[in-house]
């Protein structure tokens, strides 16, 4: 008992020195942005009317690696993680700082930083007995999930608050298992945006970025390759499936569900409305919603509720017995087929 509260006692630590840093950094860098005319300008696509500081890429970053440099968790894998993060915040300054990438060379560079991550720090996914599959596999599954986090933000707020609250989940899954690099990481993550959500959140005073998404994104990915799910082995057994890992897997793609859908979402419809899958455009998920008549905030917290739900359900399918699983895992798949035909009700295309 003395050790278990020493060690959350540290967690705590770790969490609100992440809030202090966000909080404080926050300020420095937004008068940074507007000094160096770093700002995201109102237009036909945008919902805020006034030019708003996109360097949150920035303050998430320096909040979650002082933190952890704080902390004395220096070891390979968190310095590999301090580089690649630092190669996604550096790429992505650019697209914000007004220097623009298309998005296929967008893509093949964020799959190189991938490659560069799984080969310096030895952590992929253990799906396969060839290596260079699995290593595709992590290289892929971390540039989709960028990605995802990138086009997801399109609201102030929104990818945060959600990376937050997975990040949270992430915690809570890693501290019952005793996975202490997941759990350091993803609480520090927690902090830092909770920290930022308060300059962060409608009406934002400042933008993640394409810096500070593709971040998160990264981020997210690492503790989703990272997390291990021991409990899962009962069930694995029962399927006959003697690689734990393939079942563990579902766990991290629940808690990732919002931006895993939200991409899916915008693909599908894009593609049968014959629309560019790299045009900008009000037709992702989030925007549908607010189009029904709910406002920007209620909106974005709506959306809020549903991680919560899904980390929930995550956190049900870990502690399930193998009807329980699928009941769970079936619910999940009716959701996303009710989702997908009431959000495509709603027509945006004509205003893209």
């Amino acid at each position: 008992m003395i050790a278990y509260n020493y060690y959350m006692l540290n967690y705590f630590w770790l969490f609100a020195l992440g809030i202090i840093f966000s909080v404080t950094l926050t300020p420095l860098v937004k008068i940074v942005a507007y000094r160096f005319n770093v700002l995201d300008n109102p237009d036909h696509r945008k919902i805020h009317d006034n030019p708003i500081p996109l360097l949150g890429g920035i303050v998430i970053f320096l909040s979650v690696m002082l933190t952890l440099l704080f902390a004395g968790l220096v070891p390979r894998e968190v310095l590999v993680i301090f580089l690649v993060s630092l190669i996604f915040v550096a790429f992505g300054l650019l697209d914000d700082a007004g220097i623009k990438i298309r998005a296929r060379y967008k893509i093949w560079s964020h799959l190189a930083f991938s490659f560069l991550f799984v080969y310096l720090s030895g952590v992929y996914l253990d799906f396969f007995r060839i290596d260079l599959i699995n290593w595709v596999l992590t290289a892929c599954f971390i540039t989709f999930m960028t990605n995802s986090f990138n086009m997801l933000d399109g609201m102030d707020g929104l990818v945060t608050g959600i990376t937050c609250i997975a990040a949270g989940f992430f915690f809570l899954f890693g501290i019952t298992t005793n996975q202490v690099a997941v759990s350091m990481i993803s609480i520090v993550i927690c902090g830092a945006c909770l920290g930022f959500l308060r300059y962060n959140f409608n009406p934002a005073t400042i933008f993640l970025g394409e810096a500070g998404s593709t971040l998160l994104g990264f981020l997210m990915a690492f503790l989703a390759i990272k997390l291990y799910v021991p409990a899962l082995w009962t069930i694995a057994l029962n399927l006959k499936i003697a690689n734990l890992s393939l079942v563990g897997f579902i766990i991290p793609l629940v808690l990732l569900g919002i931006p895993i859908f939200d991409t899916y979402f915008v693909f599908v419809n894009r593609f049968f409305h014959h629309v560019e899958f790299s045009t900008p455009g009000k037709d992702h998920s989030h925007h549908r919603i607010h189009l029904m008549g709910l406002s920007h905030k209620n909106t974005v917290l709506i959306l809020y509720m549903v991680q919560i739900v899904l980390g929930l359900i995550a956190y049900g399918m870990v502690n399930s017995t193998i009807h329980q699983f699928f009941a769970m895992l079936g619910l999940l798949v009716i959701l996303t087929i009710f989702a997908t035909v009431f959000l495509t009700q709603v027509k945006v295309y004509d205003t893209i």
